[in-house]
């Protein structure tokens, strides 16, 4: 409702609808568990789909996008967003940068500009895909995208595309958690995949990311830089390790002391 209160406002901006209609639009009053969601990819199910497309099509498109967004936590706008110039495959990192004027503009804007660490592993990734999958593209900014298609930069409606894809079990594991049966089922159909009761959404995979982190031993401190999230919203909105879980880490750390 806050969000189609800002279109609302919009619309009004430019006459499309009469003034003061969004005064009109209420949104309604949460309680603190009412506003937070629990939809995430678990780490299992991650690096099922990791290892699945690590062996069948490794360095392909999908394999980078999915390793991708699980390791560094980031927003599908900040993947879209990069140029291989961004890529420092010396120093192992990726720097996410925001550029309105060139047509990837990022949240949080220049607040969300850092450099982001990667792993060994996600580099020499990252080294395949450029090398050998990579379509050579430059867009329309004369820009050198890091993903690209055919068409040229990958879309983030394409991301998200292949988040829901590839979190279907039956893409991963061809079976059906379900019992769906796998030649009539809707979600198999193009474009109908978030129909599959157990695909997510890239905020999900983010979210995953994040408790997998923090339960890693991340400290909270760096998972919120990294991840470009302060650590109040972070604690609300992503960490859903259960009480449990939290005093676990904390007896590991006073049994450290």
């Amino acid at each position: 409702m806050d969000t189609l209160r800002v279109f609302i406002r919009w619309l009004e901006a430019i006459d499309g609808v009469r003034q003061d209609l969004s005064t009109k639009i209420q949104s309604p009053s949460l309680d603190t568990d009412e506003n937070v969601r629990d939809v995430m990819l678990e780490v299992d199910r991650a690096d099922a789909i990791i290892g699945y497309l690590e062996t069948y099509q490794y360095a392909s498109l999908n394999h980078v996008v999915m390793a991708f967004l699980w390791h560094t936590m980031m927003r599908i706008g900040g993947v879209h967003a990069l140029d291989v110039e961004d890529y420092n495959r010396n120093e192992q990192y990726i720097e996410v940068r925001h550029r309105p004027d060139t047509g990837t503009p990022i949240k949080n804007k220049e607040r969300g500009e850092r450099l982001v660490a990667l792993s060994g592993p996600m580099c020499s990734l990252l080294d395949d895909w450029i090398a050998a999958q990579r379509p050579t593209m430059t867009d329309e900014f004369g820009r050198d995208p890091l993903l690209t298609t055919t068409h040229g930069r990958l879309s983030k409606t394409s991301i998200r595309d292949r988040c829901y894809r590839y979190t279907r079990p039956c893409e991963y594991q061809n079976i059906c958690p379900h019992d769906r049966d796998t030649e009539t089922c809707e979600a198999l159909e193009s474009d109908h995949a978030p129909l599959c009761p157990s695909s997510v959404s890239p905020h999900a995979v983010r979210r995953g990311g994040i408790t997998g982190s923090l339960n890693d031993d991340v400290p909270m401190v760096v998972v919120s830089d990294r991840a470009n999230v302060s650590t109040d919203v972070l604690e609300k909105h992503y960490d859903r390790r259960t009480e449990r879980e939290k005093m676990e880490k904390r007896r590991e750390f006073i049994d450290q002391m």
